[in-house]
């Protein structure tokens, strides 16, 4: 008679751990599930030793220690920045592969790049970093000291036109370029090249006029050495590493149109990454921008550092970015190569 009774109390003895061990086995999930549980990778477009690999190495120690897992700089260099796209791209959108991104690969390398394979609208901006303002450069022995006068010469009848060079078909410095030619109505020349040092050799040789890059790497030292010449800075105010070069926007040109044009990077992710994963990388992103490190690494590229910003601005900032450019690449009749 007192089986039942036994075998009630051993049931819900059964259950009780039943219950206790799913309790228990919870944890464990919860913990497995915790962000980040293993290293995390970003990727760089191009080689060592360029501002996207200077500051990606700048932001490593405080995005490791506040992430608590290893933060690996990984070079992939090639086909406009594509090779390292489509590698982050392939990988989950879980938030363990990211890229320091700018519009160059990510959004015109697409447009221009029949072999790349995706569009902006798959990459996310988890957080802006730095901003760099494009500037006018040319040869120093051009019979002109200002972009105004380029286009003045540029719309002379019968003049052959001037040539400029970037740094590849497509790239942001083509785009923008044509683009001032096309709506100023100067006659200016293409010469594209396989990457900015050959192109800046060129210029230093007097091969070609002019180019319009941000003044980091090859071109500081070509200015400092006054194997080339700044003629303006398309931005509003002039920059602190070349204080003798005028704003754009002290021109009478800048009174017809917007000329201001800067290059930004910032941490870039694949689209789809879970909300939570998104503002822990941002936050950790955003306080490693502001590290010593960092600061160090600006102030010898002679950039600013862009103001933090919750996810909805960035990615309204890289939806506005990615219209703009859209629509340039249209008006100058961009077609994939």
């Amino acid at each position: 008679m007192q089986t039942a009774p036994l075998n009630s109390f051993a049931r819900l003895l059964t259950l009780s751990a039943a219950l206790f061990g799913a309790a228990a086995g919870s944890v464990p999930a919860g913990a497995a599930d915790a962000f980040p549980s293993k290293p995390i990778t970003m990727l760089v477009a191009f080689p060592p030793g360029g501002p996207a690999d200077v500051l990606a190495r700048a932001m490593q120690p405080t995005m490791a220690k506040v992430l608590g897992q290893p933060f690996v700089i990984e070079n992939l260099p090639g086909a406009g920045g594509a090779l390292a796209v489509q590698r982050m791209l392939s990988r989950p959108a879980d938030g363990y592969t990211l890229i320091m991104g700018s519009p160059n690969e990510a959004i015109l390398t697409p447009l221009s790049n029949a072999s790349a394979k995706y569009k902006p609208e798959e990459l996310v901006l988890l957080a802006p970093i730095s901003t760099h303002p494009l500037v006018v450069m040319a040869r120093n022995d051009l019979p002109y000291s200002s972009l105004e006068q380029v286009i003045a010469a540029g719309k002379k009848p019968g003049n052959p036109g001037l040539t400029f060079g970037s740094p590849g078909n497509g790239s942001m410095y083509h785009i923008v370029s044509e683009y001032i030619a096309q709506t100023t109505g100067a006659k200016l020349l293409h010469v594209p090249y396989k990457g900015a040092t050959p192109m800046m050799q060129d210029l230093a040789g007097q091969q070609i006029d002019i180019t319009i890059l941000p003044n980091l790497g090859a071109s500081t030292q070509l200015l400092e050495t006054r194997k080339i010449k700044a003629l303006d800075i398309l931005d509003t105010q002039r920059m602190r590493t070349l204080p003798d070069v005028p704003a754009i926007t002290e021109s009478t040109l800048a009174q017809k149109q917007s000329l201001v044009y800067a290059v930004w990077l910032g941490v870039m992710a694949r689209d789809g990454m879970p909300a939570e994963r998104a503002r822990a990388l941002m936050e950790a992103s955003q306080q490693a921008i502001r590290s010593p490190e960092m600061a160090r690494a600006l102030a010898l590229s002679g950039v600013q550092a862009m103001k933090s910003q919750p996810l909805e601005v960035s990615a309204k900032f890289y939806a506005d970015e990615t219209d703009k450019f859209k629509r340039m690449a249209r008006s100058i009749r961009l077609t994939p190569q």
